[in-house]
């Protein structure tokens, strides 16, 4: 569903469109989720649920915990690979913050996303990689600079998201280097 949401929209998000993206007929999703809506409150679950998986990986295969942070919101970055994908994704947003139940859940995402980046920052602090800070506000900054990020990425940026994502992520990683 992530491909359809970057590739087309909210307009261009269809039962159809997702079902044939994932090889079923459109009554089967139909019948599965209700609707449209339904099936939207669903994929904000499994989203939200993604967090928790992302930032795992990318701590399992990261040499170090400030690694973890570059490569778990670069991650969660990836499904965007052009300014138009971040347009629809930003559509998107609009839906959560007109919607109660959808903004409920991007919350939860956002407040577990945050979450992650702490936990990491603390194992960071305990392994030497950064100096002590307060772990929280840091993670905050780091989220805000992510977001940030994409949005000039998408205005004004050259090269890769990633590239561009991780040149502004260690800028704000550099004062808390030992």
């Amino acid at each position: 569903m992530t491909a359809v949401i970057s590739e087309s929209g909210p307009g261009g998000l269809t039962l159809g469109a997702i079902a044939e993206r994932v090889g079923i007929s459109a009554p089967a999703l139909t019948q599965r989720f209700g609707s449209k809506r339904r099936l939207l409150l669903a994929y904000a679950d499994a989203s939200a649920a993604d967090v928790v998986r992302i930032f795992d990986e990318a701590r399992a295969t990261a040499d170090s915990a400030v690694a973890a942070v570059c490569a778990g919101l670069t991650s969660f970055a990836g499904p965007v690979t052009t300014r138009e994908g971040l347009a629809h994704s930003l559509a998107f947003l609009q839906l959560d913050l007109a919607d109660p139940e959808l903004g409920r859940r991007a919350a939860e995402q956002s407040t577990s996303l945050q979450r992650k980046l702490a936990e990491l920052l603390r194992e960071a602090t305990r392994a030497g990689e950064l100096v002590a800070a307060n772990e929280d506000d840091l993670a905050d900054t780091i989220y805000t600079t992510y977001n940030g990020a994409l949005i000039t990425w998408a205005i004004n940026g050259k090269g890769p998201l990633e590239t561009w994502l991780r040149l502004r992520l260690g800028r704000v990683l550099e004062p808390y280097r030992p």
